[in-house]
């Protein structure tokens, strides 16, 4: 469901908590209208569901386990998006 309105293409979405609440609505609406969405919680197993979800449903999105709590993993993890995606 791409409107041209919000139209995100080509764009890169790392959302934090996002495996259910309002992070993982918020993931499902960016990538719903384009965007690759990075799934991301402290929880892989978690992560490994809400990507199937959305693979299954048609939308793009990988799954990124962090606890962004901890300075050392925010790093890994922007270093890993950077490389990734550019």
């Amino acid at each position: 469901m791409t409107n041209s309105l919000f139209d995100l293409s080509g764009r890169i979405a790392l959302i934090l908590g996002s495996t259910q609440g309002l992070g993982g609505s918020m993931a499902r609406v960016l990538a719903e209208h384009g965007a690759r969405v990075i799934i991301s919680s402290q929880k892989e197993k978690a992560c490994n569901k809400i990507v199937h979800a959305f693979w299954n449903d048609g939308l793009s999105a990988e799954g990124l386990p962090c606890n962004f709590g901890h300075r050392d993993a925010i790093n890994d993890a922007y270093h890993h998006v950077a490389k990734t995606h550019g």
